[in-house]
């Protein structure tokens, strides 16, 4: 500070650093925050389309389905030509037409009003149970999409995984002495680039499972990188955020102003 009077830039609010000079307010969010890969298994899980419903409801459908097929039939066979035939033909028809209704494409005409009233009371059942389980499954692909691979801080800790933080910032004295890591596992990058290498690898093969930064900086690099690959995890710790730095109070007066 004995060469230049003030810096315009994002510097931090560091408590030590006010010993020495002056800052404006904070011009930018406030607090630190990690950001993880996020978790990627639901394309692995061949029945997750299984998922939205109980078994229970499964089960509740399936006896529903073939119940309704058969009361349809009983009411139909004697006077209704489509529902004649072999036993096995009358048994297919009798599973087809209630697989059929669930797409809403059965092609047998029904004879008997009873019938009717019984297809009407099951197609308002399916028109339910399919928006339920569409709205269900959609909800359930979007969680685990958006669901973090590391939960929070003590699952690295216990893991003993790798985490990364700014270059030459004060993140580093943080993550050592406010969240214990150790200091081998904490690991210094300098730009996003270099953030995602290193998550892309993870600690098992040399990268970090976790970057750790302030909120402004992790935004620049979720815009940048952050499509289907990474999210902010974990509480915000507190932080004073960025602000200007003059050693010359009536400058600084004029720049917050």
């Amino acid at each position: 500070m004995q060469t230049f009077d003030a810096v315009v830039g994002d510097t931090s609010i560091i408590a030590n650093r006010t010993l020495y000079v002056d800052f404006t307010l904070p011009y930018s969010d406030t607090g630190m925050r990690m950001v993880v890969k996020m978790k990627d298994d639901q394309q692995k899980n061949i029945w997750i389309f299984l998922k939205p419903l109980s078994w229970d409801l499964w089960l509740t459908t399936g006896v529903a389905f073939i119940v309704t097929g058969l009361i349809i039939w009983v009411l139909e066979h004697r006077t209704n030509m489509e529902f004649r035939g072999p036993p096995d033909q009358q048994l297919g028809t009798i599973f087809w037409f209630s697989f059929s209704t669930l797409v809403f494409a059965q092609r047998e005409r029904l004879m008997n009003n009873w019938s009717r009233f019984v297809l009407i009371i099951w197609i308002f059942l399916v028109l339910v149970l399919t928006q339920s389980y569409t709205a269900s499954l959609a909800s359930l692909l979007t969680v685990q999409h958006l669901q973090p691979a590391v939960a929070d801080v003590s699952e690295l800790i216990r893991n003993n995984d790798s985490v990364g933080y700014q270059n030459n910032s004060y993140v580093r004295d943080f993550l050592i002495k406010q969240l214990n890591f150790n200091q081998s596992n904490v690991k210094s990058y300098s730009s996003p680039q270099e953030y995602d290498e290193a998550l892309s690898k993870g600690s098992k093969k040399g990268g970090v499972d976790a970057i750790f930064d302030e909120i402004p900086y992790i935004k620049v690099f979720l815009a940048k990188y952050c499509y289907n690959k990474y999210v902010m995890a974990g509480p915000t710790y507190k932080s004073d955020g960025l602000g200007f730095v003059s050693s010359f109070l009536p400058l600084l007066f004029q720049i917050t102003s």
